[in-house]
Order: C-alpha cells, then structure tokens, then sequence
C-alpha cells in the first residue's frame, strides 16, 4: 500500500534548504536493547519481503549472532533465529527469497571469516553456503542481477581490501572480479540502474571521499565524483534513482548529522538538509516513501521520513526549462535562466515547484522538479 503524498508535503519538500531543514523526522520503534545492549553498531542490514533485517553486530567484547526483523506496517522489532556463526562488521544481502550473511569477525580477538548461511524466513532456519574466497570483515554485500557482490573491507592486518568478489546462488560458487581502484572499510555502497556505487569510507584511520562505479556487464570501475565531506561508517540508500547518504564520521573523529544526494546521471552531489541526530556506524533503508536511519554507536533509536515523491533531475537546455501540464513535457521559456547568480533557489513553475541548482562541475546546469501524483 502506498503512502499519501499531501500537496502540503510537497510543497515543504520542494521550498529550498532552509525550509527542508525544518521537516519533521518521526521515531520509531528503537532496536530491542535485549538484544544489541551496546548499541546498534556493527552489525549488517538488508531488506527482504517487505520487511528490514538486521544480522549480527558486537556486544562488548563479543560477536554476537543475533538477529532482528522490523516490521515497517506494525512498527514492530523481532528476533528471529540466531546465525550458526557470531559476525562482527559482516556483509548482509537479500536475493531471491533469502537473506545471505557473510564474512565478519567471530571471536573477541578479530578472528576473521569467509563463511556464508543464507536464512529463510518460512523456516526460520540458516544454512551454510559455500565460504567467501577472502575472509574480511568491515565490507559490503550489494545484490544486483541476480548475484551477490562482496566488495572491498579488511582482511588479515591493517591493509583495505579492493578487491571484490560474486556469488552466484545457483551453482553455489565464489568468483573473484577486478580489483577496486584503490582499497576501503567502512564505507556504504549501493545499486542504481544495473551498477554499483561505492562510497567514502575509510584506509587505515583516514576517512576518504572516493566514489567508485562498478559495472558488472564490464567488470570495469570508473572514478567519479567525490562525496563532499570524506566520512566513514555512513549509510547508503537509494531514492528515486538518486543516492542519500547519512552520518558517518569525518576527520575529527566526530558523529556527523550530514546528509548528501549523489546523482549518478549526472555524477554531481547535493548537500541536503542535515539529520535531526549525529550518528556513527548508522544504518538506512527505504520502505515505499520512507526512509529510515537508525543505530549507531551505542545508539538503538531509529528515525523515518516521508519522502518526496518522483524526485527527477532534468539538463538546462540553452534558456528553457521543462514544466509539466498533465502528463505531458513541454519546455517554456525562464525569467532568470540568463542571470544565474544563487547557487540553489526554489520557484514556482506552471503549478510546479522546481528547484534550481548551478553545479560547477562541468559547468552544468541542473533543475530538480518534485513531481506531484496524478
């Protein structure tokens, strides 16, 4: 079931930064403390059947095998049956019908792994699957096409992995793919338009504002634009085609409240209105509209945000923009196309609200128009 989207709603999303900054995050049901007694950190993520997992995690000192299930419809966390392995900073995935954990830490004294257990929500069951062919721990599982893709992390020692590897389900097997450009830990990744994307995270004790693209049709990387503030230990989710990340920390050591817009179209970042609270280690997901962030070091409470909807990015060509009546595209002449001189305006439009932006990178022109439903 999909969720309203009052003209209110759309009009305080679409109104500019200052305005957006305003906008009411909504709490949640918090993580059981039971089960995760140092905070939500650690731990992994994954969306599967309507509903959110949680796997794994560390509760001082210990890895624990514990994991949960939110319920977006009832607000409701519950826990399921533990992994057969403790996981501490594993890769999590949701692929046809399951739910894949892998990788991570098992004991106190940062014993890593490379073994995989896929769970099934019918039986509440896991199962083992074949291992990894890398133990590393602090990485990311993205799945897309069909396949799982463990990427970078850290192995034995202090050196970030690049390289990345894909499982294939049906034959039950690990094959190594080309290296990242250069290796990380504790960074978010996710899937748009049949690629993947990593992003920031850290070498060493360094954050680092890389961005990475990874095709698997090519088993190619591209570099692209960096992330406006280097952060590590940040989350990742996608919206509308476009990619919002959260917290994390920067240089100082400091939780951030940051958030950023990455548009893989166009390959530029936007600075969004900040989170309500700084968190390290957090986590995101979207349920339709929403999106949720929640957890972090030594942080259980979870917060949620109605979203825009249709959220679409569109070129300046020479002096017009689109706006849009009915159903149908049409380009109309602007007022202030020629006089370019704020970096990120909102105006009106034919009945739309559209949001100007003026990225210096490469020079392009953006305009950002919050699509009411029909």
């Amino acid at each position: 079931m999909k969720h309203p989207f009052p003209l209110s709603l759309i009009l305080l999303l679409s109104s500019g930064a200052g305005e957006l900054a305003a906008q009411t995050w909504i709490t949640k049901a918090p993580l059981p403390t039971s089960a995760l007694a140092n905070g939500a950190r650690s731990l992994a993520v994954a969306s599967l059947n309507g509903k959110f997992y949680t796997v794994g995690g560390l509760n001082l000192p210990n890895p624990i095998s514990t994991v949960l299930e939110y319920d977006p419809i009832s607000n409701n966390w519950a826990q399921k049956s533990n992994m057969l392995s403790p996981r501490y900073a594993p890769g999590a995935a949701a692929l046809n019908g399951r739910l894949y954990a892998m990788g991570g830490s098992v004991d106190s004294s940062a014993t890593l792994t490379a073994s995989t257990e896929y769970y099934d929500p019918v039986s509440n069951t896991w199962s083992n699957r074949a291992n990894m062919q890398q133990a590393r721990y602090a990485f990311q599982a993205v799945a897309l096409n069909g396949k799982i893709y463990a990427i970078g992390g850290q192995g034995a020692g202090d050196a970030p992995l690049p390289s990345i590897e894909e499982y294939d389900p049906l034959a039950n097997t690990w094959t190594t793919k080309s290296n990242m450009p250069s290796g990380r830990v504790s960074f978010a990744a996710a899937a748009v338009n049949g690629k993947i994307y990593v992003l920031g995270g850290r070498i060493i004790n360094t954050p680092i504002p890389e961005v990475y693209e990874y095709d698997p049709a090519t088993n190619s990387w591209i570099v692209k634009a960096p992330i406006p503030t280097p952060r590590e230990t940040l989350a990742a989710v996608v919206v509308n085609g476009n990619i919002l990340t959260f917290g994390g920390t920067s240089l100082d050591g400091i939780p951030r409240k940051s958030v950023d817009e990455y548009s893989p179209v166009f390959d530029v970042w936007i600075t969004q209105p900040s989170l309500p609270t700084a968190r390290n280690e957090c986590f995101a997901f979207l349920d339709e509209s929403t999106v949720y962030v929640f957890g972090g070091y030594n942080d259980n409470t979870m917060q949620a945000r109605l979203i825009a909807p249709g959220l679409n990015i569109y070129t300046a060509i020479e002096l017009e923009f689109l706006t849009q009546t009915g159903k149908t595209y049409q380009a109309q002449a602007s007022l202030d196309l020629a006089n370019w001189t704020n970096l990120d305006t909102s105006f009106p439009g034919d009945g739309n609200i559209w949001r100007k932006l003026y990225s210096t990178r490469n020079q392009t022109r953006l305009f950002y128009r919050l699509q009411q439903t029909p």
